[in-house]
């Protein structure tokens, strides 16, 4: 019997960044999640989102599942969707690339540009106006636990568990919250969880005036609400730092990693540049691939 694709999410590979991170410093290494199989991290938390689903008996195959989202996660959701026999609605922000619309709906799904700004809110009242499940992402407690239960474990045993710090960017706060409770239980408080977020976000007592897609810059997501207290510090991270930082990973390191891998891997540095020594260790969520028009 052949394995099912879905069973390729997840074990992604780390590497360390041999070039950027110099003497001094601390070791950077990131954790390829663009290697899943559509390309992000967010295959793990939609596949947990839905069997959890699932398992409290909310859907079964042939039901309909709502999400609110732009990028990976609508991606995610919808192929994983079709992969479990669920048809899958995404609201997406009016504006959005037709690249990623067109990906969406070959993977089956069905796509509607919300009018309002809040286009979450707009999809979880249509879900419950047809009595359809809203996952709800920046919500989901399954989000946290994907990253709880795979991811954090990946990356201590890919290291040895010799961590000193952790380094993400906060989206929906899924993997930040995952990670950093499994390494703080396995590490103690000695471990550093540092979240990412766009400067002037409002995380950060912003106002969210910079963006860098797939971080949280005008909104407060739930998760973050409920987990904040597990991450030790925030780091403002401008566009232009992230985007430069794009560019020298994949011409100095070969690492393909987009825009918030660029955010997460210039906070990386400086953390390191910090500790002086020890192991940092950050990830990259997603592909340069989908970012074409910023290069």
């Amino acid at each position: 019997m052949k394995a099912s694709i879905l069973g390729l999410i997840g074990n992604t590979p780390i590497v360390r960044l041999g070039r950027l991170a110099g003497g001094g410093m601390a070791e950077v290494y990131v954790k390829l999640e663009y290697l899943n199989p559509t390309g992000s991290h967010k295959d793990r938390i939609a596949y947990y989102m839905i069997r959890d689903a699932e398992e409290r008996g909310l859907i079964e195959p042939g039901d309909t599942v709502v999400e609110a989202s732009s990028g990976n996660t609508a991606i995610s959701v919808a192929w994983v969707s079709s992969l479990l026999g669920y048809r899958a609605e995404i609201f997406v922000e009016k504006g959005t690339s037709q690249v990623k619309i067109g990906l969406i709906k070959a993977l089956g799904a069905r796509v509607v540009e919300a009018e309002e700004e809040n286009y979450a809110e707009a999809a979880r009242r249509y879900a419950e106006e047809h009595g359809y499940l809203f996952l709800n992402q920046y919500e989901n407690e399954a989000n946290v636990r994907a990253h709880y239960e795979t991811t954090g474990p990946e990356i201590y045993r890919q290291l040895g568990g010799k961590i000193d710090a952790f380094v993400m960017g906060i989206g929906t706060g899924g993997t930040i919250s995952g990670v950093g409770r499994f390494l703080k239980e396995k590490l103690g408080e000695g471990v550093k969880i540092v979240g990412v977020v766009p400067r002037g976000s409002r995380i950060a007592g912003g106002e969210g005036a910079e963006r860098i897609e797939g971080l949280a810059s005008d909104i407060v997501p739930g998760i973050w609400r409920r987990y904040g207290h597990v991450v030790s510090e925030v780091i403002e991270v401008g566009f232009d730092e992230a985007l430069q930082t794009m560019k020298t990973l994949l011409r100095s390191e070969g690492v393909l990693g987009g825009l918030s891998t660029g955010a997460n891997v210039y906070a990386a540095m400086r953390v390191a540049e910090r500790l002086t020594k020890g192991v940092v260790a950050t990830i990259a969520p997603d592909t340069i691939l989908r970012y074409p028009h910023i290069l």
